[in-house]
């Protein structure tokens, strides 16, 4: 057997080694650059150069409309809540691996040159690449060449989990966090990371070890989410290392299938376990629920339903998350002469009615 390497060699300190751990030393005198937020939602900064952000949320959540937004804001300079906050047009990359090469094309054409308001990108400005054809370990390199060739003002990387073989690996996931830090730093640009959350509607983590390192490494997160199916969609900032965007960004898809602003949308809170809370000593005044639509919806159709159906359904499609919230609702609809409750005269069974039908009995 050979003999063993001497420890004290190993650890050996040069000259060299002092000099990079020199170079590496923050005192309050040191000469640094300010901080570039690129952008900012509802007033307040965001997406800042240098650092790593993340875009996360469940499946078809708008994870991709919200990044379409912030794109077109890129050449427009306010487009929704999103602002631009450079007087001239940022250069964006836009590395897209999780959709086909069409879908990538019909986002740029149907979705971000109309918010943008252009019929035709600069391509010195603007530049999109669908890497989801190519192996993990091409795409790494052609990440890495991209970002150094382009030197864009932002990048975005939709998913940034098609950089490694296993989600679940925390080796790879700590290598390609470290390479994109170093990228974001050494080309002072913005790279935003895509990823899932886990499929638990309890659990709002990323995905795998990838999901751990990132949430770490990123300067603010930011999560997308459908609320019920109300088909409205909200954008929130739900970590920040700077300051917190405190509003959140609401936006429903209009009949061009745009991205188009709620103003003064109010959403019931969640609790700890992801339930939806009651907000009924919040709502404000001119926020008042609409019951006629709620119970006309709620009726899925009918003209009578059963109590208890109807009220699972109206908790569920409107997001009612207590029984006494419900019962108020029925009683002010009763007063309003939306509806009326009639006791089944052989089962007992308490039934509801919208006015002008009758009860099959």
């Amino acid at each position: 057997m050979g003999k063993a390497a001497n420890p004290a060699v190993r650890n050996v300190i040069t000259v060299q080694d002092l000099d990079e751990l020199k170079s590496e030393r923050i005192t309050p005198e040191t000469d640094l650059p300010p901080m570039q937020p690129l952008f900012s939602i509802n007033g307040v900064p965001c997406f800042y150069r240098g650092e790593l952000a993340a875009d996360c949320g469940k499946a078809k959540s708008g994870k991709t409309t919200f990044l379409s937004i912030l794109m077109a804001a890129t050449i427009k300079q306010q487009t929704l809540a999103v602002k631009r906050l450079t007087d001239e047009p940022l250069r964006l990359l836009w590395i897209d691996t999780e959709q086909s090469q069409q879908s990538t094309q019909e986002i740029l054409k149907e979705r971000i040159m109309p918010l943008a308001g252009v019929e035709q990108l600069d391509d010195t400005q603007f530049y999109a690449y669908n890497l989801r054809g190519a192996g993990f370990e091409k795409r790494g390199r052609m990440v890495d060449v991209a970002i150094r060739s382009i030197n864009p003002d932002i990048c975005i990387i939709d998913g940034v989990k098609d950089l490694m073989t296993d989600i679940n690996d925390a080796v790879q996931a700590t290598l390609i966090m470290e390479k994109l830090m170093e990228l974001a730093k050494d080309m002072n640009c913005c790279i935003v990371c895509v990823l899932h959350q886990n499929k638990s509607e309890q659990d709002r983590n990323m995905r795998g070890s990838i999901g751990t390192e990132l949430t770490n490494k990123a300067f603010e997160v930011f999560q997308c989410s459908v609320l019920g199916e109300s088909e409205i969609f909200k954008v929130e900032q739900t970590y920040s290392r700077k300051q917190k965007i405190k509003q959140n960004f609401y936006y429903t898809i209009n009949k061009k299938g745009l991205p188009e602003g709620c103003a003064n949308y109010h959403e019931q809170p969640r609790d700890s376990q992801g339930r939806w809370m009651s907000t009924k000593d919040e709502t404000a005044a001119d926020e008042e629920v609409d019951l006629h639509k709620l119970f006309v919806v709620a009726m899925e159709g009918r003209g009578q339903r059963r109590f208890s159906e109807l009220m699972a359904v109206a908790m569920k499609r409107f997001c009612v998350a207590d029984a006494q919230t419900y019962y108020d609702y029925i009683k002010k609809a009763e007063a309003d002469g939306i509806l009326r409750k009639l006791v089944h005269p052989e089962t007992g069974d308490t039934w509801v009615e919208l006015l002008e039908n009758q009860l099959p009995f």
